[in-house]
């Protein structure tokens, strides 16, 4: 459907007759669009004077009650269960819409991905003259403009994709309802008590729903927000900030601190460093508000956010999500060309799938990634329609061979899993080698040789111990210009090795590719958990990492999360050869447990060169099931980390300096990630933060591990291995 055919649903949202005025005002300037709305929805927050008046005044208008609990958010869910558009957009009660706004929130819906278009506000001061209590540069919207529910200094200009939507101006494909849930209402403004952020954590908790959606920012739907003197004091200034950092601090508890902060942290990097240097030189020139002003709110605002944070349980959010519980989750793939309008999930012996996470494909190309609640034994997928778009055609190029390395020690019929899976994926040129990391024998695991040899792959021995080496004794017999290094427990989905070639051949400069991995079943708790910290379907869209990463990413190269899985990763040969292989002290079969992968890429970007995260090559990840092996697992993780990171700085000690400036931050990252999959039960969150517990605790052990890989390393060079 065009964003021509799609009709609307306009909702303002009233709680007292003191703003009668503005009311009518605002319901005027929806009836005076360009285009008009399918219907206007007011919904009267607990008073029912209000109502009454509302009602007999306002002819053509639907006007209801507030259903839910006191408060702006309880009043839009209202509205949300009534409205019958394709789109409902929300505007304030003391807001004014221009005449082509609906038009122009219409526009963005232009690309199907955008579930959710807001617009921009200008403020309509009580005496038409910016205050001094609220500073602004030349451009003409001011720094602190977001405490009177304005555009402030620092949003885009031009229309831009954005974490989330002002809540005056912004609207919903339905669909977005469906997908994220709610409004959540233990957020949002009640009556004039100033808190908020509820369209901030639904935005957000969209993105987390259907990575591969869009919320879009177009300052062209412009609206006008009136300013009541009563917020230019300096009291209004201070309890707008306290409760912006509290519900901030609600919000970080509910999604996770980076994705509730990493706007404002480059707000107050950017945005309020400079405003301070502009307000200091005023202050200079006896003109002091400003100044005073930014550091009330950052000050109130921060204190807010520390009380929200040490409140523990006595404040928190009531998710608003679909019901999903943490497990078990039905896996499944799609594709657009044949959707049909229902999944079926297939029963269990025991229990039921509550929810379903399923890959949305158009043929060789991933569209998106959704979770979506299972009902009646079936998914709904007319839930996912809206957020798919047609994929780019492929590149026309030449197949270069590709070598396939797959180590294996333990798991070793996975090991043939993995090959076979190779073999299918529809690449005609692949060169595979199965090492054998833990062979029975002098010569290697008969049995292994022989089933290895008989999928026409060949057969290697590799007796010391350590992934990182048996990546490399592949590698050297690779004779491949591309080399995949596939790990045994992920099998490649079809399409895989031609969207990796496709990614170097229209990249000369591109030196590892990385994948998309899913996981193979979330059968059980274990496998869900860990999807949930360490789940590497974290974006669909395809990714460039080099130099000028670090502009968007202050963790860089160190951001983890960022490369992909190093499960599952494919290297320009010549790049791989200049770097020295994997270094045999890290990885899994070491003292050190892992890190090698991320070792790898760091030497890589310190070299200036590139990494392609593409998520059209996509594989399957046989997650840990078992609850004990998922914790030596996450504290094999911890002491990897700190055991790469010891040896980086060992290889070029200025570089401690680097890292001792990313560590704070990149703690609190690894406190804080929360992908995709909502827990609704308090066990299951216990064991989360237990296995984070676990990893962090490892790191402690990083150091004393990379020493008695050292000394297992000498041990091994000194009786003849090499």
């Amino acid at each position: 459907m065009s964003s021509t055919e799609l009709t609307t649903s306009v909702v303002i949202c009233a709680y007292t007759d003191r703003r009668w005025d503005d009311l009518v005002a605002a319901v005027a300037s929806v009836r005076e669009q360009t285009v008009p709305p399918g219907e206007i929805i007011v919904v009267i927050d607990h008073d029912d004077a209000l109502a009454e008046r509302a009602a007999a005044e306002f002819a053509g208008v639907t006007v209801v009650r507030n259903s839910g609990r006191r408060g702006l958010s309880g009043a839009r869910n209202t509205a949300i269960d009534l409205a019958k558009g394709d789109v409902l957009a929300f505007l304030d009660d003391d807001a004014v819409a221009g005449p082509d706004w609906l038009a122009q929130l219409l526009a963005g819906y232009r690309d199907p991905r955008v579930l959710a278009v807001g617009g921009s506000a200008s403020p309509r001061w009580p005496d038409g003259a910016r205050p001094p209590l609220l500073p602004a540069g030349g451009e003409g919207t001011g720094e602190l403009d977001w405490v009177v529910g304005c555009t402030y200094t620092g949003q885009p200009v031009t229309e831009t994709p954005v974490r989330n939507l002002m809540g005056c101006n912004m609207s919903f494909r339905r669909e977005a309802f469906r997908l994220a849930g709610l409004f959540t209402e233990d957020l949002g403004r009640v009556g004039r008590t100033p808190l908020g952020c509820e369209e901030t954590e639904l935005c957000i908790r969209l993105h987390q729903a259907s990575p591969g959606a869009l919320v879009l920012f177009r300052p062209s739907a412009a609206v006008r927000h009136r300013v009541t003197p009563d917020r230019l004091t300096w009291g209004y200034l201070r309890r707008r900030g306290w409760g912006e950092g509290l519900s901030k601090a609600l919000v970080s508890r509910s999604v996770g601190a980076d994705a509730a902060l990493s706007t404002e942290r480059d707000y107050l990097r950017k945005t309020m460093v400079a405003a301070g240097f502009r307000e200091l030189g005023n202050l200079l020139r006896g003109r002091p508000a400003g100044l005073c002003a930014l550091f009330l709110v950052v000050f109130s605002t921060a204190a807010g956010y520390v009380r929200g944070k040490l409140a523990g349980d006595k404040l928190r959010i009531r998710s608003s999500t679909p019901k999903l519980v943490h497990g078990p989750i039905h896996v499944a793939t799609v594709d657009v060309r044949d959707l049909p309008a229902r999944l079926p999930v297939p029963a269990r012996a025991v229990g039921h799938y509550r929810a379903a996470q399923v890959l949305v494909r158009d043929g060789e190309r991933t569209l998106d990634v959704v979770l979506l609640p299972v009902r009646h034994g079936s998914v709904r997928l007319d839930l996912i329609g809206a957020g798919t778009v047609a994929a780019q055609p492929k590149a026309v190029f030449d197949r270069p061979l590709i070598s396939v390395v797959i180590p294996t020690a333990r798991r070793k019929p996975q090991a043939l899993a993995s090959v076979r899976a190779a073999l299918a994926a529809g690449y005609d040129r692949l060169e595979i080698l199965v090492v054998d990391n833990f062979p029975t024998g002098a010569h290697g695991d008969d049995w292994l040789r022989e089933e290895t040899e008989k999928l026409g792959a060949r057969y290697l021995v590799e007796p010391r111990k350590g992934v990182s080496i048996a990546r490399n004794t592949g590698a050297r017999e690779a004779t491949g210009e591309l080399i995949a290094f596939i790990d045994e427990n992920i099998s490649v989905e079809p399409g895989w090795f031609d969207a990796v070639a496709e990614e170097f051949a229209t990249g000369p400069g591109v030196g590892c590719v990385t994948a998309m991995v899913l996981p193979a079943s979330l059968e059980t708790d274990a496998e869900v958990l860990f999807e949930r910290l360490k789940g590497y379907s974290h974006t669909v869209r395809r990714q460039r990492l080099d130099r000028e990463t670090v502009r968007e990413d202050p963790l860089y190269p160190l951001s983890m999360a960022r490369y992909g899985p190093g499960s599952c990763t494919t290297w320009r040969r010549t790049t791989f050869d200049e770097l020295g292989g994997f270094d045999p002290l890290l990885g899994a079969g070491t003292p050190a447990a892992s890190g090698e992968d991320l070792d790898l890429f760091v030497r890589l970007a310190r070299q200036n060169g590139t990494v392609v995260y593409t998520p059209h090559a996509v594989a399957r990840h046989t997650h840990r099931a078992d609850w004990l092996e998922l914790r030596e697992q996450m504290r094999g993780y911890g002491v990897g980390l700190a055991s790469m990171l010891l040896l980086s700085v060992l290889r070029r000690p200025s570089g401690v300096f680097s890292i001792l400036r990313r560590l704070p931050r990149g703690m609190a990252r690894l406190a804080s990630r929360t992908p995709e999959l909502p827990l609704s039960d308090r066990a299951a969150r216990s064991r989360l933060r237990q296995l984070r517990r676990d990893e962090r605790y490892g790191m402690l052990g990083g150091p004393v591990a990379l020493v008695r890989a050292w000394k297992r390393y000498r041990f091994d060079a000194r009786s003849g291995h090499r």
